[in-house]
């Protein structure tokens, strides 16, 4: 087998022959770790496209394992989540999100991982409020109906990319991004209908609503939130100022911008509540949102970004309606429901 990789900086996009082919050589183990740096590095320089986004997640979730879920027309499956790669250092938003979602009645796919460049990533804080991380792929539908949601460990259903595991630590802790740092929430093996994903940085929001789009989501939003005190923004919506964002629906493309204040909420002029600790840290206050013990920044922003979920999944005819009906599962304690049932589930799935 030839172990030349197709030439990144060629001035037409690679081929999906080339993708194909090149993610081959990524997951070669006999491949040395640095010809597979070099590839990824001057990919990224050059820029990804759309159709190259939506090749390397077609071939990679090719080789995934498929969790066995029944789906319904009525209730669309919905995944919210994160690219990473922000550096704001946040509390884990789209994992307290997914509750408070579920809670509303949504049906929630999640999948990740744990912390590759932040101290807390939605496995561990997820591991640490009591939730059994190994999903079994025939009980997935099970837990899902009892809990509303369910999380899915990416290294669990994508024993593939363990091969490249040392290659992006490596590379994120010298603060280089590929095409993996981009990767992760178009690689659900559940393949939803609906998604919300916050992108790392805003000049990829339009790519990234593309390549969601050509990976078969009914209906998407790439969104990246204005940060504060001077800060680049966040892979989340913004509740300290305005998030712009990209839909996708059934391959239109659309630009549109976010303001907390015309959703009712009030102005934060500091993000200090938003920043989150370690594993046990932010379990604790997730909790503590959850069962309405803190109100506040972190619970608006959680708020926001379960609201623009539920309105992306057909909750809600508008975003302010949705964003009530986000508040109503957490007053009501549906939410905090959601997620002592996945407890339960995830724990009896091993039993």
């Amino acid at each position: 087998m030839n172990s030349e990789f197709p030439d990144p900086l060629a001035a037409q996009p690679l081929s999906e022959e080339e993708i194909s082919f090149a993610v081959k050589l990524l997951l070669d183990p006999l491949i040395p770790d640095s010809v597979k740096g070099r590839f990824l590095t001057c990919l990224h320089q050059r820029g990804e496209t759309a159709r190259e986004l939506a090749g390397f997640a077609h071939f990679l979730l090719s080789h995934a394992i498929r969790p066995m879920i029944r789906r319904r027309d009525e209730a669309p499956l919905l995944e919210l989540c994160g690219t990473g790669g922000d550096k704001a250092g946040l509390l884990n938003i789209s994992t307290a999100a997914m509750f408070v979602a579920a809670g509303a009645g949504a049906r929630v796919v999640k999948h990740g991982g744990r912390a590759v460049s932040s101290r807390c990533g939605s496995a561990d804080v997820l591991e640490m409020m009591g939730v059994d991380l190994h999903l079994e792929p025939q009980k997935a539908g099970e837990v899902l109906d009892h809990a509303g949601c369910i999380f899915m460990l990416a290294s669990d259903f994508h024993p593939t990319v363990a091969a490249v595991a040392d290659l992006r630590r490596t590379l994120a802790a010298k603060g280089q991004m590929t095409i993996f740092n981009l990767l992760g929430p178009l690689l659900n093996p559940a393949l939803p209908d609906c998604q919300l994903a916050g992108i790392y940085t805003a000049a990829k929001l339009e790519l990234y609503a593309e390549a969601l789009s050509l990976l078969g989501r009914r209906k998407a939003w790439a969104v990246h939130g204005e940060g504060f005190l001077g800060e680049d923004g966040f892979d989340e919506i913004s509740i300290t100022g305005r998030t712009n964002g990209v839909s996708a629906t059934g391959g239109k493309i659309e630009r549109f911008t976010i303001h907390p204040k015309d959703l009712g909420f009030p102005r934060y002029t500091s993000g200090e509540d938003l920043i989150g600790g370690d594993a046990e840290e932010n379990a604790r206050r997730i909790s503590a949102i959850l069962e309405c013990q803190e109100h506040g920044a972190a619970r608006d922003m959680i708020v926001l970004n379960a609201a623009t979920a539920l309105h992306i999944a057909g909750f809600g005819d508008t975003l302010l309606e949705a964003v009530q009906i986000a508040r109503e599962s957490i007053d009501s304690g549906s939410a905090y429901k959601s997620l002592r049932l996945l407890r339960e589930a995830s724990q009896a799935n091993q039993n």
